[in-house]
């Protein structure tokens, strides 16, 4: 869980729901005792651009612009909420506000929220974003939570589905807009937590929505948004036969079986050519396989974590563990499995590669967020 708890606060009854403050500054201390190393990387290894603010989450553009989702405490009537700004920033440090929090929140009730994932358009252009809220429950201090996607343009403009009456995104997470600028692909969940899902589309002009290859349901989902596809790991409803990859054709709800998989744990992800994908299969092995010989794959031992595809696709930055802790990251090469610090051998929150592979951002323990060319952290 994360160490801010997003809640309404009742203010004629002095009782709090959350104290963001407090425990935010409780976090903090109890970080830095419990971790006595350097926050900050070398001198030589100075960041193109630091967000010093406490950062929720960020996500790169193609263009290698960065949407940041930046906490912040405000006011409604007689109640004090938490939520996120959302900033968009350039690699060099220039940044634009494009919303405020409580202009996020769309309903008259004192509402917090938190914005957990945000996804680009193929061209920059639009965003989709994940985002759980927390309200009061009638007069009660009772606190209710529920998940939506929000479509929003770069100048923080609500993008709305045209021809509906209810927004067929609530409860719809890991969205992505495809490369024709007006279909949406979400998931939602079938089994939880999140163990099995479904694959939707809605077009935002007409308003039209669907789910996808029904009767399959996925462990795993990784899109491939400018092509208009995913890579997908399945399993019917049955749970008969073995699992398969596949790639789906998310505009003419298509699909295409790649290979049976022996095992297959999830976190799937693409590399950055496209070309290869990998997987956790058997707990702690990272399974590779390549797109155009599926039949052929390689096996790395790695111990479970977070992980991302180097630029070179011959290593993988992993940081080891639960993806909500921070850690030290580390390089494992492919296929041999050596594993070589990097970073420094500091701790970090969170890290994400742009998308043409010369930056990565870092969100350290603090929650702060520093942007290197990534040439800087070569394996």
């Amino acid at each position: 869980m994360s160490p801010r708890i997003r809640a309404a606060r009742a203010a004629n009854s002095r009782r709090f729901v959350a104290a963001p403050i407090v425990a935010l500054l409780a976090v903090v201390i109890f970080l830095l005792a419990a971790f006595p190393f350097r926050v900050y990387p070398a001198a030589e290894d100075k960041p193109a651009f630091v967000m010093e603010e406490y950062c929720s989450t960020f996500a790169w553009a193609p263009d290698n612009r960065i949407a940041i989702g930046v906490y912040r405490v405000y006011n409604h009537k007689k109640y004090t909420l938490e939520g996120d700004d959302l900033w968009i920033a350039s690699p060099d440090g220039k940044r634009t506000r494009i919303i405020e929090g409580a202009k996020l929140v769309k309903v008259d009730k004192p509402q917090s929220f938190k914005i957990n994932e945000i996804s680009w358009s193929p061209d920059s252009q639009k965003l989709a974003i994940y985002k759980t809220t927390y309200s009061l429950a009638g007069d009660k201090d009772t606190l209710t939570s529920g998940d939506l996607t929000e479509l929003l343009d770069t100048a923080g403009r609500e993008i709305t589905i045209q021809g509906v009456k209810e927004n067929p995104l609530v409860g719809g997470y890991q969205a992505t807009w495809l490369a024709d600028g007006s279909t949406v692909a979400f998931l939602t969940e079938v089994v939880k937590p999140r163990e099995f899902v479904e694959i939707h589309t809605v077009n935002v002009t007409t308003g039209q929505s669907q789910k996808l290859f029904d009767p399959h349901q996925f462990i795993s989902v990784v899109w491939d948004a400018a092509h208009n596809r995913a890579i997908a790991i399945e399993r019917d409803k049955g749970m008969s036969g073995p699992a398969k990859l596949v790639s789906l054709d998310l505009l003419h709800g298509t699909r295409k079986e790649i290979a049976d998989l022996e095992s297959a744990q999830g976190q799937l992800t693409i590399s950055p050519s496209g070309k290869r994908v990998a997987f956790f299969y058997d707990g702690d092995v990272l399974e590779v396989r390549d797109l155009a010989a599926p039949s052929k794959f390689i096996h790395v031992r790695v111990g479970l974590g977070k992980y991302e595809w180097a630029p070179d696709e011959r290593h993988i930055l992993l940081k080891r563990g639960p993806e909500s802790r921070s850690g030290n990251l580390m390089w494992v090469s492919i296929p041999d499995g050596n594993f070589t610090t990097a970073m420094n051998d500091l701790v970090y929150r969170d890290f994400h590669y742009s998308p043409d592979g010369r930056f990565i951002g870092l969100l350290r323990v603090t929650r702060n967020l520093a942007i290197y060319q990534s040439s800087s952290f070569s394996p």
